[in-house]
């Protein structure tokens, strides 16, 4: 079993979201990036971390420990 935290571009803001989760408005990806990842450390179970880029794309996702 994992979760999946999604860094998207909302009302043009950053924000972090996964299944029941919509957290924080950060100006730029790498902050909400960044903090996607202080929260993936927290989980008790493994994340896979999937990132919009500028064009509205999901990339590929990277699985975090």
């Amino acid at each position: 079993m994992e979760t999946h935290y999604g860094v998207v571009q909302l009302d043009g803001v950053w924000t972090i979201i996964g299944r029941g989760l919509r957290f924080g408005s950060y100006r730029t990806r790498a902050g909400a990036e960044t903090a996607a990842r202080r929260l993936a450390v927290r989980s008790a179970l493994p994340v896979q971390l999937h990132v919009q880029d500028e064009t509205g794309e999901l990339l590929p996702p990277t699985k975090l420990d």
